[in-house]
């Protein structure tokens, strides 16, 4: 009878210990990585399956339910389509024409976001600005990505295009 309420004591020290602000940023960190080690070789071999819906297919579980749909959503349009009506690059890599590989950089808490900045690398050099930061939030225990957003002058981010897109979509079919 003892034991058990030490047991529980210390457990959740130990839990306490572990969820420390630079151990959730790690985290965030090495699920970035991990999902772009894994893509990014998809997105270089040419196939008859877009990369992105690919990994939607495999790991939509990474992605947030608004995400998730936004993005399906453009795909069935790009696939009833012979024009451009969604999306003409790679939502993740924020390009028409991959690097050769992509590493995380630096981890920013805003909020309850971890923007995680997401370089490409070219014949072994890093570029020297982010491809694109990605943004994570941590739901029910897990990390998935809620957002992409491009370092361009005008702050483009994907959940705004394809809001976009989608709206042109519309207004075009009337």
């Amino acid at each position: 009878m003892i034991c058990l309420p030490l047991f529980l004591a210390l457990s959740s020290s130990v839990n306490a210990q572990t969820e420390t602000p630079q151990h959730l940023s790690d985290s965030a960190r090495e699920f970035a990585q991990e999902f772009y080690s894994w893509y990014v070789p998809i997105a270089l071999n040419e196939s008859d399956v877009n990369a992105s819906d690919f990994a939607l297919m495999k790991r939509g579980s990474a992605f947030s339910p608004e995400l998730l749909q936004a993005l399906r959503e453009d795909s069935a349009a790009r696939a009833k389509s012979r024009e451009i009506v969604g999306l003409d690059f790679d939502p993740f890599l924020a390009s028409q024409d991959p690097d050769d590989r992509y590493e995380v950089g630096k981890v920013t808490v805003k909020g309850e976001s971890y923007w995680i900045e997401v370089y490409g690398v070219r014949a072994g050099k890093r570029r020297e600005r982010p491809a694109v930061l990605a943004e994570l939030v941590r739901e029910d225990g897990h990390l998935i990505f809620v957002n992409f957003h491009y370092p361009d002058p005008n702050g483009n981010d994907l959940l705004s295009i394809l809001k976009r897109l989608r709206g042109d979509r519309q207004r075009f079919a009337r």
